[in-house]
């Protein structure tokens, strides 16, 4: 695979910055969307990695990661829903991990329930990550009405980094408006 993409930080300043708010918007349901003043406050502290990715001059994706405690959360990976299918979320993973090799990475998706309306979706979404060299751990999460599954570089990880600290310093201080996922085991 030829891994010629160029990653550069999101900032207000970046000329694709209203195209990646919209993908932003398009890639994610609005319940699980974090305000984007909260995204953008946090990415200017150093835990908070928002980075898009480029083709040569072409936008292909973002990547939105909480790093700490050697474990990486990746909250968000939106590829342009224009050019999906084409190797680019691999790319992209492929740069998170040789980044941040010592690290595991860790990322939640809706949990694998062949009863969902988006079943087909969730399921899809886990073959892609596990083609990808993440693990499914036992570990579940409730978010609202939704079950989310951690999935991990290591199938060993201990989900207390993920909610205890990670979520813990993204919410802070204003704890109300993002709340750690319920973990449910």
């Amino acid at each position: 695979m030829d891994l010629s993409l160029t990653s550069i930080a999101v900032t207000k300043r970046l000329a694709d910055y209203p195209a990646i708010r919209a993908l932003y918007q398009r890639a994610f349901p609005r319940a699980e969307q974090v305000p984007w003043f909260w995204l953008m406050f946090k990415a200017k502290r150093s835990r908070a990695h928002f980075t898009a990715y480029y083709d040569g001059e072409d936008l292909v994706g973002f990547t939105y990661l909480i790093v700490g405690h050697n474990v990486n959360y990746l909250m968000y990976l939106a590829v342009n829903d224009r050019i999906r299918s084409k190797g680019y979320g691999t790319q992209i993973l492929t740069h998170l991990k040789a980044t941040y090799p010592a690290q595991t990475l860790v990322l939640e998706i809706e949990h694998p329930d062949p009863k969902a309306t988006n079943a087909k979706q969730r399921f899809a979404r886990l073959q892609f990550y596990l083609k990808n060299h993440f693990h499914q751990t036992p570990h579940l999460a409730a978010d609202g009405p939704v079950t989310y599954q951690l999935l991990a570089t290591d199938p060993k990880v201990d989900p207390a980094v993920i909610y205890r600290h990670h979520f813990r310093w993204f919410a802070w201080p204003l704890g109300w408006l993002y709340p750690a996922p319920k973990q449910i085991k």
